[in-house]
């Protein structure tokens, strides 16, 4: 079955720090929590299934093992909630619209990696939610429009370009904007500084440390959302 875990670490930590400040977001630590995030880890590991059945390598089986750990998480969603789950279904688009998009356009097609971040983010909501039965969007807003910035980052550093570099600049004032407009303090954005650094120098690193850069950068964007969210 190891052919079958995500070993998209990048993934998994936008994940798991997104849930952490659902955590600490909530003020509040209940073993609901951790069996929600089983949940949650259940549905991020199914790309790897899902991307196998997409390629078409293995045509039944990875779908099957997909279905099964899709079916396993909505479960157990549905045991924790109970009647409250359908306060989480208007947000089954942002799945259906990655998959589809997944499907018809590629994993690498600028609005699929969009997508998938906003996806990824869902994590906090889903955290928040199984502690204290609320639905907090300004929350997700705010852990979305941070993680989002990974995906232009990394086409400025990989594409260099003019047009790129400008929309890094656009989306860093979009993020501030959006912020100040849902009254999330300004300083949890801190670490994008980075960001529009590569913009204007077009410093270099190599791919794995920008890894870590991105690490980093969530670390200390969880520390901040737990001091001033």
């Amino acid at each position: 079955m190891n052919q079958y875990l995500l070993q998209e670490y990048g993934a998994w930590t936008v994940m798991i720090i997104s849930y952490v400040i659902g955590i600490f977001a909530s003020r509040n630590i209940q073993v609901e929590g951790f069996i929600a995030l089983a949940a949650v880890a259940l549905l991020v590991n199914s790309k790897q299934a899902f991307t196998k059945w997409i390629r078409g390598t293995q045509p039944l089986k990875p779908l099957i093992v997909f279905i099964l750990q899709v079916i396993t998480a909505l479960l157990i969603f549905i045991a924790l909630f109970e009647s409250d789950i359908f306060k989480l279904l208007s947000y089954l688009i942002i799945p259906a619209a990655y998959l589809l998009l997944f499907r018809l356009a590629g994993e690498h097609f600028f609005i699929t990696e969009l997508c998938g971040f906003a996806l990824l983010a869902l994590a906090v909501l889903v955290a928040k939610f199984s502690l204290t039965g609320e639905i907090d969007n300004r929350l997700y807003l705010s852990v979305a429009v941070f993680f989002i910035a990974g995906v232009f980052r990394v086409r400025v550093q990989t594409r260099k370009g003019a047009l790129e570099r400008v929309s890094m600049t656009i989306y860093i004032l979009l993020s501030v904007f959006i912020y100040h407009l849902i009254k999330t303090p300004l300083i949890v954005l801190l670490p994008l500084i980075d960001n529009l650094v590569l913009s204007i120098t077009l410093y270099s690193v190599k791919l794995k440390t920008t890894g870590w850069i991105e690490l980093i950068k969530g670390i200390v964007f969880l520390l901040l959302t737990a001091i001033f969210l």
